[in-house]
Order: C-alpha cells, then structure tokens, then sequence
C-alpha cells in the first residue's frame, strides 16, 4: 500500500541521500498518551504499565506513516510549516498496521496478553484522527544505529520509495531533489505540491517548481 512520511526539508534530503528513516522513540513522541490508552484507576494497573513501556521503550522504535498527503494539518505539524518534503512509500501490508482511535480509555486486566498490548501499540485518542496513521514497530537492536540514540531502518523491498512531494512553501529545487535520486531504482516520482484554489486541502502543482538549485 502507498503511505506517506513528513519531515522538515533538511532531514528528507538527508534521508534521501542515505536510503534510511529515523525510527522514533517512545519516549520522544509527541503524544503524551503514547502507549498510554488504556484506563488506570487501578494502581496495580498502573503499575504494570509503566514497567512495560519502560521495557518496550529501551528495545523497540517504530515508523509512523499516515495515509494521505493532502491534509493541510499534516503538513503544519511534521513537514515544517509546508516548508519540507512528504515521501511516498510502497510497503508491503504485512509490515504495517493501522491505528485506531478511542474516545474513550478502555479497561485493561492483568496480566497483560498478547492482544492487550497489540492493541496498546496501536490505540490513540480521536483528537489525533486526522493523521490517519500507519505505524511498524521494529527491534532497536536491528536496525542500523549511528549513534546510541538514534536507529535507522533503510529502504528495501518491503519500503520502497516511490514519490518525493515537495512542500507548498519549500524552497527545494527539481534539480537538486534529481541529484539526490539517482542512483534509485526505480526512481521515485517528484511533484511539487501546493494549496488548492477551491477547498482545504494540498495538491498537485503543475508550474512552480523551481529548476534550479
């Protein structure tokens, strides 16, 4: 399936040139509810939790994607201001899943299971519905690491670039986004985005792009 990754322009063109994307730690997300879900009344519960996410937290990362690319929200919160890039990617079903989303926080019982703590991987709170996201988790001890605190996980079959969107406001140019891609194979699409005439949303650009570096 085709999903979509924001980031400011600095750290798309970095990731571009070296093939890779940051994985996110839990404890540097922005949602203070991340692995947080569920209902805690219970002190013993609580408990329980906080040992686990401290756990999960020390050996897993995970990628975050989301379905679409034309939400104007999107763009505002993880691609600078409409100033960076948004990369499309084709990944394999198998290696996602998709995240659902609660109104409410939803009772748990000890001891945690197998689907307990699936469905706390991938649970949020409605407010952040817009970004319709996608997410993998992966083993930190995996993935390549250039430092102690920062893991990769590198392009490959099972996520493969397949189009670079360039912001409404970035200033990136076509031919500096070419250098950067060509050694892909296949090589991804470029398209330079901006905001529609007519409704809330981010589209396609058909002149606008700047030509040179």
């Amino acid at each position: 399936m085709r999903l979509y990754h924001f980031l400011p322009a600095q750290y798309a063109l970095d990731d571009l040139t070296k093939g890779r994307l940051k994985l996110s730690k839990i404890d540097n997300l922005n949602d203070p509810f991340e692995l947080w879900c569920s209902e805690q009344s219970d002190r013993q519960m609580r408990t329980a939790l906080r040992a686990w996410k401290k756990d999960i937290s020390k050996k897993y990362g995970l990628l975050c994607f989301c379905a679409t690319w034309r939400s104007p929200l999107l763009w505002s919160h993880y691609a600078d201001r409409h100033k960076g890039i948004c990369l499309g990617f084709d990944v394999r079903d198998d290696c996602v899943a998709k995240v659902h989303y609660v109104e409410k926080r939803t009772p748990l019982r000890l001891p945690l299971t197998e689907d307990s703590m699936q469905r706390i991987l991938f649970t949020k709170f409605s407010g952040w519905s817009y970004e319709e996201e996608w997410r993998a988790w992966f083993r930190l001890e995996e993935c390549d690491s250039a430092t102690s605190n920062h893991y990769f996980r590198e392009f490959d079959e099972d996520m493969m670039l397949s189009e670079v969107i360039v912001g409404p406001l970035s200033t990136v140019s076509k031919s500096a986004l070419t250098k950067t891609i060509r050694g892909y194979s296949p090589r991804p699409r470029i398209m330079k985005a901006r905001l529609a005439f007519n409704s809330f949303r981010i589209v396609k650009a058909q002149r606008r792009f700047r030509t040179k570096a």
